[in-house]
């Protein structure tokens, strides 16, 4: 799956349960001063990780926590080019982690997006989900099998 497809997909999504889609680039809109005290928040727990060069794990938390950290101060100051900057390096480490771990990402995207789909919006126009009697869960079990063995 092409990044542009799995873009399509979560758009497709959001259609389905009235969540947000914008045509053209913009700050979401929030509390500012909310998200920059959570971005120092988030500053000072990432400080607190005390990943050792042998702790991979903590040391690509330390990664996201920052990177999100980013994102929410770039918000908080209106930055737009500073939000699109943070939100390529969340994605950057995202797949980052895919590649780390080895995990099939698209297939697992591809999984989730399957699954996500016999969700049921939400009434009101929340853009929230609901596990409904239709709802199937993702298999990512057979996929991570199907990959050990490929």
């Amino acid at each position: 799956m092409q990044l542009d497809d799995a873009i399509q997909a979560v758009r497709t999504f959001h259609e389905k349960t009235a969540s947000p889609i914008a045509d053209h680039p913009r700050l979401l809109p929030g509390g500012k001063d909310r998200a920059e005290a959570l971005a120092r928040q988030l500053l000072a727990i990432k400080a607190e990780i005390r990943a050792d060069g042998d702790d991979l794990l903590l040391q690509r938390a330390a990664m996201v926590i920052e990177e999100l950290a980013e994102w929410l101060q770039a918000h908080a100051d209106g930055e737009l080019v500073a939000a699109a900057d943070a939100w390529a390096d969340r994605a950057y480490v995202l797949f980052g982690d895919a590649v780390a771990a080895g995990l099939p990402a698209a297939a697992l995207f591809a999984e989730v997006h399957r699954s996500n789909m016999t969700k049921e919006p939400v009434a009101g126009g929340s853009g929230k989900a609901r596990k409904g009697p239709g709802y199937l869960p993702p298999d990512l079990g057979t996929i991570l099998v199907a990959d050990a063995h490929a």
